[in-house]
């Protein structure tokens, strides 16, 4: 995925969402807010280094906040920045703390396919949503057809859950209704990853133990990286690795 269709995204579908802090004229800070039915997501917060702790990222944040009124749960996929996770926790979020989960597959780990995991396609995106829903408050659809647009590819268990694998990166999401769904879609996904460039996993919170016990049976070693920030009830958010720019 590149840079640019990462800021695009939000921009396209969530224009009001996109805030700029500016001093004397200059940007320095930017917020990009997304919402998803009753679901708020923070897709992107940065300020200028030098000008940091000056009060513009808390200035944004509000702001951004502000465009997620009438949402009643929220989503920060954060990374292991101090000042980022104490701004997000005076916001009222609870902080998850996540793990992410790198290195070389052992291929001779991976096991027989799951014949229930399959290819999805657009067509399919409808009745994906209702698992996002029922998993982390609101549809990925949106991020669903950009991720496509991108060349990932998108797995399907069923209705019990579903993946998405980019290019050179590994997996990139996954929501499931159980663990045994979510456990086949990631096994595919690291099968599908390959020698990725990136770490293969990342974000897998707390409580996810499905997944770090995948993940160390794979060959990949855990390290604690940063946290999904929590507000408000958006579901169980389990069985569920977020995607880091749109939750």
């Amino acid at each position: 995925m590149r840079w640019q269709d990462r800021i695009a995204h939000p921009l396209r579908t969530d224009p009001d969402g996109g805030l700029v802090a500016e001093r004397d004229g200059r940007v320095i800070g930017i917020a990009q807010a997304m919402v998803r039915e009753r679901l708020w997501c923070l897709s992107m917060l940065a300020v200028q280094p030098g000008v940091q702790s000056a009060g513009a990222g808390r200035a944004l944040l509000s702001a951004a906040l502000d465009y997620g009124t009438d949402a009643d749960a929220g989503l920060i996929v954060s990374s292991n920045d101090p000042r980022a996770l104490r701004l997000y926790a005076r916001a009222g979020f609870s902080l998850r703390p996540a793990f992410n989960a790198e290195g070389t597959i052992d291929r001779r780990a991976l096991p027989t396919a799951d014949g229930e995991v399959t290819d999805a396609e657009l067509a399919d995106l409808p009745s994906l949503a209702a698992i996002s829903r029922d998993v982390r408050g609101g549809p990925h659809t949106a991020e669903l057809e950009s991720a496509l647009r991108w060349g990932a590819r998108l797995l399907r268990a069923d209705d019990r859950g579903f993946a998405v694998t980019m290019p050179r990166q590994g997996l990139w999401l996954l929501v499931a209704r159980d663990e045994g769904a979510a456990r086949s879609l990631l096994w595919r996904s690291l099968d599908l990853a390959g020698d990725a460039e990136r770490p293969a996993v990342r974000w897998i919170t707390g409580g996810q133990d499905w997944a770090i016990d995948v993940a160390v049976r794979a060959g990949l070693r855990p390290s604690a990286y940063g946290a999904l920030c929590v507000r408000g009830d958006p579901g169980p958010l389990w069985p569920f690795v977020p995607s880091g720019p749109f939750a």
